[in-house]
């Protein structure tokens, strides 16, 4: 009827459209492989049984020649679509044989009409189907365009090359990094690496390294690794060379640098200070020599000046008395302090620079073995101190029956890596070897030295 040849057009013209754009989208793919060549196709095939439907509605009335030309060529597209798209052969090729039936009913007009609608709005909604799933393609499947773009998303720098250094590809944050270093987009991936080995590049770039990198610190306060690695791929040499963010790494490798250097200077000063420390201790044993001797001298003379100022007679043998044995007197040694005595020193001597020492439990018995950990003691502090930055130290001591045994704790910072026994630890094996002494380090979460002896 002529009131719905208007509507008819439309949907000739939105089918017409529709699969253009379908045919488009699939062609405008990379051809992957034979698949996607043999789909474009395909389509192409449809794009052009939809021309020849388009044809028809302007030349089916009154031409029956055209009309039985036009119509044949429309069941054979429709058939060749329909066997060789497997997603839609069964319709298509019913569709295409049921287009045949108006041929051999001598052209019946109402049934090809139906047919040939329906057959529009099929492929209609058919070339809307391909287009959204060639769209969902683009976004979702993996073509060299979505490689790009991914690549671009990334805030690392990355380029791919030939060995003689032609780019093949290169990100967008690779090059605004060659854009800060050199003032250009660089062409070739060997120069651009040559050049940053030379460091020639603007002011205000500096080259540093960091774990045998070659690392840029840039003007904003950046800083960025390069790096060059070769790739094989199908027999076939790349390079690639990519850049890598390490702002936060160098800022803390900085301040551990920073952090470093002054614990060495305060290693230092410590090193400095118990130096001291030994010989003011050496200075006060010998203030105390210098003091017996005052003392024995002062009352020798002083019974001297009674006896001479006395009114009586000189007393030779007083003065005799008095003389005799000075010399042995003075050569022989103070009384030596108690190992007791000595750990209190101790406590006192470091307690002026800070450092407290808790000593629990009483010494052995046994003068020597006191002796002994009075001196482990001692080069247990001094470590502790120079090495552990301690400021609390624990000594605890028992004996039991069968075991003499010390235990020396701090709160100092642990070794960062493991211990490697040198002169201090090596020493106090060594002392305690004499006595079969067990000596036993633990590092984690506090240093803990503990010494065994056996009790004979």
């Amino acid at each position: 009827m002529w009131q719905a040849r208007p509507l008819l057009t439309l949907l000739v013209v939105l089918c017409v459209l529709s699969q253009t754009l379908a045919t488009i989208l699939s062609c405008y793919r990379q051809p992957r492989d034979s698949k996607w060549r043999f789909e474009n196709l395909l389509e192409l095939l449809v794009l052009g049984q939809i021309l020849v439907c388009s044809l028809l509605p302007g030349q089916v009335y009154g031409y029956d020649a055209l009309r039985i030309i036009f119509f044949t060529a429309l069941a054979l597209s429709a058939a060749i679509v329909g066997v060789l798209n497997r997603r839609l052969s069964p319709l298509l090729v019913v569709m295409a044989s049921s287009l045949t039936l108006p041929i051999m009913v001598t052209f019946a007009d109402r049934a090809f009409m139906h047919l040939f609608v329906f057959e529009m709005l099929f492929l209609l909604i058919r070339s809307i189907r391909i287009s959204l799933l060639r769209y969902t393609e683009f976004r979702t499947g993996l073509s060299a365009l979505s490689i790009k773009n991914a690549i671009d998303s990334l805030h690392t720098g990355v380029v791919f090359c030939e060995p003689n250094g032609f780019i093949l590809l290169a990100n967008a944050q690779m090059q605004r990094l060659m854009v800060m270093l050199s003032g250009k987009v660089c062409r070739n991936g060997n120069h651009f690496y040559e050049m940053l080995k030379s460091a020639d590049v603007k002011p205000g770039c500096e080259k540093t390294e960091l774990d045998r990198q070659i690392v840029y610190l840039q003007p904003d306060g950046s800083a960025w690794m390069f790096t060059r690695t070769e790739l094989r791929v199908k027999r076939k040499m790349y390079i690639q060379i990519t850049a890598i963010d390490i702002t936060g790494r160098w800022k803390l490798t900085a301040d551990l640098r920073q952090q470093d250097d002054r614990l060495r200077q305060i290693s230092e000063e410590l090193s400095k200070t118990i130096a001291n420390l030994h010989i003011l201790s050496h200075e006060k044993e010998q203030q105390a020599v210098k003091m017996r001797a005052h003392d024995i001298l002062g009352e020798r003379l002083a019974l001297l000046l009674r006896s001479i100022g006395s009114e009586r007679a000189l007393d030779y043998d007083l003065l005799r008395s008095l003389t005799h044995g000075l010399i042995d007197d003075l050569k022989a040694a103070p009384k030596e302090p108690s190992p007791r005595d000595e750990l209190d020193n101790l406590r006192l001597v470091f307690g002026s620079i800070g450092v407290g020492i808790e000593l629990v439990g009483v010494l052995p018995a046994d003068i020597t073995k006191a002796k002994l950990f009075v001196d482990i003691a001692r080069e247990a502090i001094s470590n502790a101190v120079k090495h552990g930055f301690a400021t609390q130290i624990r000594i605890d001591m028992d004996e039991s029956s069968s075991t003499s045994r010390m235990r020396i704790s701090n709160n100092g910072h642990p070794p960062s890596d493991a211990i490697k026994e040198g002169g201090g630890l090596s020493g106090i094996r060594k002392k305690a070897e004499p006595f079969d002494g067990i000596v036993n380090v633990n590092a984690y979460p506090h240093f803990v030295l503990t010494i065994d002896l056996p009790v004979c």
